[in-house]
């Protein structure tokens, strides 16, 4: 008996979304993270496909170009999740998406599908890290070198206490969010994502504070026993404390039964964010991206319409011009 199916459901469908991502949903595919990003303009929706005994979780965004649409999952460190590196239910998406009229699909996979292959025309492509502690496992004293521990208290040093109170962060994280975002170069999400993401039951968050004034902080949100820090923010006073802030919120989340948490990428490779977090002496897991041509027509005519290399790396490749650093939400710091 086929048991091929899929349900597609938007924010109205808070219930069903919430049941869809209770057991197996990572941080970052449920329905408060989603609620966020709405109110950034974007109509997140869940697609739950079943096919082959296997589930695909896949939180996504159709996205307009020109006279056209794509897909893809939302910006965020989860990804799509398919249940035992079973690629069944991408078929199944992909017949899905042709009746949809889409032109192609960028997927972004969950880390825990790391040994999923695909055959083509879909091709699976790795770029950037998320830097993953494993807390039964992470020690600051046998899992760092000496200058990195010297990094990991320097907090300590400075007389740095860590903040939890949920209400001082959320007043003090759009103010340091901002001025990483300035040093980025990208402008961030705007302050009611970022408010309605603090009101989360799920989220949690994290301070430095030095004579009595908030200079780094950190938001997430934790689902079972993985969390996820997305978002960072510093003065540029706090920016070197945001080593002993990540060692002292991976302790703290640690300590209540969290396993393992993603602290996300960074900006360019050998940059110093990266070098940063590969001295952490945790796993660098590579992030890895399905892509998906559903419409080969008018995915040729885009690209020749904007003059784009058709088997670029950057996919889809008709929106390279348009890009932004949004889509590394976890490396503003």
């Amino acid at each position: 008996m086929d048991d091929s199916n899929i349900t597609v459901i938007g924010l109205r469908d808070r219930v069903d979304w919430e049941k869809a991502t209770r057991e197996v949903g990572l941080p970052s595919q449920t329905w408060a993270y989603a609620w966020g990003l709405a109110a950034e303009g974007h109509s997140p929706k869940l697609a739950v496909v079943r096919a082959g005994g296997a589930e695909m979780l896949l939180p996504f965004l159709e996205r307009p170009f020109r006279d056209r649409i794509d897909v893809a999952t939302l910006p965020g460190l989860s990804g799509a999740l398919l249940s035992h590196d079973n690629p069944a239910p991408l078929a199944i998406w992909t017949a899905f998406a042709r009746t949809r009229g889409w032109v192609s699909g960028y997927i972004q996979l969950a880390l825990a599908n790391e040994e999923l292959t695909v055959t083509p025309p879909d091709i699976i492509r790795a770029h950037n890290s998320h830097f993953v502690f494993d807390m039964v496992n992470w020690d600051i004293r046998t899992s760092v070198g000496a200058n990195m521990r010297r990094t990991l208290t320097a907090g300590d040093r400075l007389g740095a206490q860590l903040v939890i109170d949920r209400d001082r962060l959320a007043a003090a994280f759009p103010r340091l969010y901002r001025q990483a975002m300035v040093r980025a170069g990208d402008h961030g999400f705007g302050t009611e994502a970022l408010a309605r993401w603090f009101a989360d039951p799920d989220a949690v968050a994290f301070g430095a504070e030095v004579s009595g004034r908030i200079e780094a902080a950190h938001l997430g949100r934790i689902r079972g026993n993985a969390a996820e820090l997305h978002l960072a923010g510093s003065s540029d006073q706090g920016r070197s404390l945001q080593a002993w802030l990540i060692r002292r919120a991976a302790e703290t989340l640690g300590a209540s039964g969290v396993r393992y948490i993603d602290i996300g990428g960074y900006g360019r490779k050998g940059d110093g964010l990266h070098v940063m977090k590969q001295r952490l002496g945790i796993a660098e897991r590579p992030m890895r991206s399905l892509h998906q041509i559903y419409d080969p027509e008018a995915f040729a005519q885009l690209c020749g319409q904007t003059g784009a290399d058709p088997v670029s790396a950057y996919f889809p490749p008709y929106r390279a011009a348009r890009s932004q650093k949004r889509s590394e939400p976890a490396t503003g710091q």
